[in-house]
């Protein structure tokens, strides 16, 4: 297997995670912080995982390669690199597939894909020095991983940014992927092993 404007494109577009996943855009503008207690490889809890005709690609998936900041690149490419060696050559049963360019910041899964960027920079709504800064943002909790997400649009998905650690991971889901969260657990267990937590796990 081998990053935060747009989903990915070019031989395989990733898709954005779905809106189903959680409050839509209209929902006040609170902090949500939703908790999932899911298993890897069952859904519980009835919360119900439907992915709607996900095809595994042979073609490259075109994503855009994160840049982390000169001074602290090699501790997050380190990281990075000990991530990618130990996510699930599975995904809710979407297998991986290559990613162009190729690097180990890189990874995805299925087609469309769902697209991983380690390194990538801490969302907007969380930069105080930004107009789009926004305490409140939407989070979500995934066994121990805590998670805060935006809407790409009609159609277009998800995307997923870790909190509190000390590399930002970010994964696209696809809007055909009903019930977005439940992707996440795919990716919990080697988060926490590779990606120290900055503060408590959620």
């Amino acid at each position: 297997m081998t990053d935060s404007d747009s989903p990915a494109s070019g031989p395989v577009r990733a898709a954005a995670p779905a809106e189903a996943a959680a409050p839509g855009p209209g929902a006040p503008r609170k902090s949500r912080l939703l908790r999932y207690g899911l298993p890897a490889a069952v859904v519980a809890g009835g919360l119900l995982l439907t992915l709607v005709a996900a095809l595994d690609g042979d073609d490259p998936a075109r994503v855009k390669l994160p840049q982390p900041p000169e001074e602290v690149r090699g501790k997050i490419e380190a990281m990075c690199r000990e991530l990618d060696r130990q996510l699930p050559s599975d995904v809710l049963g979407n297998k991986s597939r290559k990613t162009v360019p190729a690097s180990d910041l890189t990874a995805a899964w299925g087609d469309p894909a769902v697209v991983l960027r380690c390194g990538v920079p801490k969302p907007v709504s969380l930069r105080p020095d930004d107009p789009n800064y926004d305490p409140a943002q939407n989070t979500a909790g995934v066994n121990g991983v805590d998670w805060t997400f935006t809407f790409l649009g009609e159609g277009k998905g998800v995307r997923f940014t870790t909190l509190h650690r000390e590399v930002n991971v970010e994964v696209t889901v696809p809007a055909s992927f009903n019930q977005a969260p439940g992707v996440l657990t795919a990716f919990a267990e080697p988060l926490k092993r590779t990606v120290p937590a900055t503060m408590g796990e959620g």
